[in-house]
């Protein structure tokens, strides 16, 4: 009799849930799906394709962001110092004509800064109605021979400001 209780204890507590069993049971259910995942083709190749498309997308989108930042921001200033360059070139060209026609100016070196570069604003779309801002000038250096004549460097000061549409005070001459 004690063998049929004794079996009867045994097929209860096999009937009970136990947390230690059922943990490793289903640890070797993962073990054993993991296998069985590897060991099927189609599933490697799911699975390697699925890390190199991450790792493509990964890759691209460091290129948009905080990846390559450092690059496009680098690019971008070299476009712009060489738009403002050519636009201070410009400029410098353009007092270099005028003020070599005033009389008693000799040789000339122009140097112009610039604040910002000129833009363009369009007041609608499709309108065709748009407006130049001219570039704001930060500067003026003019190495001028003649200028140690007064009324010669009056004058180019007088005519830098008007065609440039700066104060005098941002222009600085000398011989």
């Amino acid at each position: 009799m004690n063998d049929s209780k004794a079996k009867e204890k045994q097929s209860k507590a096999s009937k009970c849930p136990d947390t230690t069993r059922a943990s490793k049971s289903s640890d070797k259910r993962a073990v054993f799906d993991l296998r069985a995942l590897l060991k099927n083709e189609k599933a490697i190749k799911a699975i390697v394709l699925g890390s190199a498309g991450l790792i493509l997308l990964y890759f691209i989108s460091s290129s948009f962001s905080g990846g390559n930042a450092s690059r496009k921001t680098e690019s971008d200033t070299v476009e712009h110092l060489t738009m403002s360059e050519l636009e201070e070139q410009r400029l410098e060209q353009k007092l270099e004509r005028a003020i070599s026609a005033i009389d008693g100016v000799g040789e000339l070196t122009i140097v112009v800064t610039l604040e910002s570069l000129s833009e363009t604003v369009y007041a609608e779309r499709g309108s065709g109605v748009r407006t130049v801002i001219a570039p704001k000038v930060r500067g003026v250096a003019i190495v001028a021979e003649g200028a140690s004549n007064p009324v010669v460097e009056q004058r180019i000061v007088e005519l830098t400001g008007r065609l440039l549409g700066i104060n005098t005070t941002r222009i600085n001459v000398t011989y």
